[in-house]
């Protein structure tokens, strides 16, 4: 007891310390900003982002020839390594983790660990942000936290943007050691990948909402196959080919029905620009790729189990067929498992100026009557009619004049533009301490200064989740916590 007074006591001191040393490093160079990273001690190293400098050291220690695949995250949740390897006696690494980081750094950092005889596949989510130059340094930096070697292997060309983003993070590394550290669970953590890198995370099916996310659509149309993008591919190709390796460019699996979900997609457009401006062979076939909901897992781009299966079977194909190889895969192409069909709405109703519907999961809030829209404050309760409510639906409260908004501790799927026009909310109270399902287009719409406000025992962990990363500007700690 006297031990935890003494660190509850000490506590105080310790984060001013924390801050000071912070302070200092701002005002710094390089070498004190490094000093005082050192100095807070390691906070990201059970984070999804510490699983990079393991992929890196794998990539570099595995000889030639190998296949090694670069992307993002539905590299690293829809290639089993292990697989390939049986199927084509080759060592295989799936070097992929986070969009986050951007394409670009993946394919630098791959250079560092390929060399003659490697099939190197470059195989990117279809978004804007995957097709470009795009680097993401507080991502990076965050997995560079206990291995520097990433960011020496990056090369001088990223020193502006690390020494741009250096302060940020260490601000922020700050919050998190006040916050209690990062928690995690799941499958976005260090503990989710054994010591190579691979993940051993058990993923038995679809857990989406409607076995899709309505708010992370992919974009397949000609405009994102951009002029740089093409020369960042192109010179990465001319760069492996002199280190002995072969490049071939392939498509990822994506949800069918995300895909039915994207109105804008231009199929015929985006193939054109590729075959038109690659200077490697698109190994895959991208209608091949376009995949039963059944075999994804959390997203559009990642895969259970089975899907990582079915898709590593139809990589290992492809490199049979281009690479002259006989015969295919001796594996089965697995059938994808059993999945929730769409939730029947069993009642509806309005409470408090909500309007929800029932499900056998639980209560949808699906809007407001057009009073409520004009209250100062709302506040979704936990249950509604002995059921807990379980999701915020689209745009449920677009157009609302709140300036507070209270969602209970029970929501476990917070869809998209759900703050669309509420020109005077400031704040948003998400009482759960296990993190909501969320996408991409959480506040699009919502004004400019926005705070989100968590549980203080969870913040670390929201700052440092696979989607919820993406708001970080925005979260903050609970007051009083």
């Amino acid at each position: 007891m006297q031990q935890q007074a003494n660190k509850t006591k000490n506590r105080p001191v310790r984060l001013l310390l924390i801050a000071l040393i912070v302070v200092l490093a701002l005002a710094l160079p390089a070498g004190g900003m490094l000093v005082a990273d050192a100095l807070m001690g390691e906070q990201y190293g059970n984070s999804y982002y510490a699983v990079l400098g393991v992929k890196y050291e794998r990539l570099r220690s595995v000889e030639q020839p190998k296949i090694v695949v670069v992307g993002g995250s539905a590299t690293a949740f829809g290639i089993d390594e292990a697989l390939a390897e049986q199927e084509t006696g080759m060592p295989c690494v799936s070097f992929g983790l986070y969009a986050a980081f951007g394409l670009k750094c993946m394919l630098d950092l791959s250079l560092n660990g390929i060399g003659k005889g490697d099939i190197v596949v470059i195989a990117p989510e279809f978004s804007s942000q995957m097709f470009s130059e795009y680097v993401g340094y507080d991502a990076l930096l965050q997995a560079s936290e206990g291995n520097k070697s990433l960011l020496f292997g990056l090369g001088t060309s990223y020193l502006g943007g690390v020494m741009r983003s250096f302060p940020d993070y260490l601000i922020k590394k700050n919050e998190v050691i006040a916050a209690g550290g990062v928690e995690g669970a799941g499958v976005y953590t260090r503990d989710a990948f054994d010591e190579q890198g691979r993940m051993t995370f058990v993923r038995e099916g679809n857990i989406m909402d409607r076995m899709v996310s309505e708010d992370n659509l992919p974009e397949i149309r000609a405009d994102i196959v951009t002029d740089a993008f093409l020369d960042m591919i192109n010179s990465y190709t001319r760069k492996a080919r002199s280190k002995g390796a072969e490049v071939y460019f392939a498509f990822v699996p994506v949800n069918k029905k995300s895909v039915a979900l994207a109105q804008d997609t231009d199929r015929e457009g985006f193939l054109t620009a590729l075959e038109e401006g690659l200077d490697c062979e698109i190994l895959s076939d991208l209608e091949q790729h376009i995949l039963d909901e059944r075999y994804f897992y959390d997203s559009n781009f990642h895969m259970n189990d089975t899907g990582a299966m079915y898709n590593t079977l139809l990589l290992v194909n492809d490199i049979k067929r281009v690479t002259g190889q006989q015969g295919t895969v001796k594996t089965p192409l697995p059938q994808p498992p059993e999945g929730a069909t769409d939730e029947q709405i069993l009642a509806s109703g309005s409470v408090d100026g909500l309007l929800y519907d029932i499900t056998a999961e639980g209560v949808v809030i699906t809007g407001l009557e057009e009073e409520a829209k004009s209250a100062q404050t709302i506040t979704v309760p936990e249950q509604i009619e002995n059921s807990m409510v379980r999701k915020i639906d689209s745009y449920a409260f677009a157009g609302a004049a709140a300036q507070k908004i209270t969602l209970p501790a029970s929501v476990t799927v917070l869809s998209g533009h759900l703050f669309e026009n509420c020109t005077q909310l400031t704040r948003v109270e998400l009482l759960a301490t296990e993190l909501p399902q969320v996408g991409d287009s959480l506040t699009e719409g919502a004004p400019e200064g926005l705070v989100i406000a968590v549980p203080s025992e969870a913040y670390g962990t929201y700052l440092t989740d696979y989607f919820w990363a993406r708001y970080a500007r925005v979260l903050a700690r609970m007051e009083g916590e």
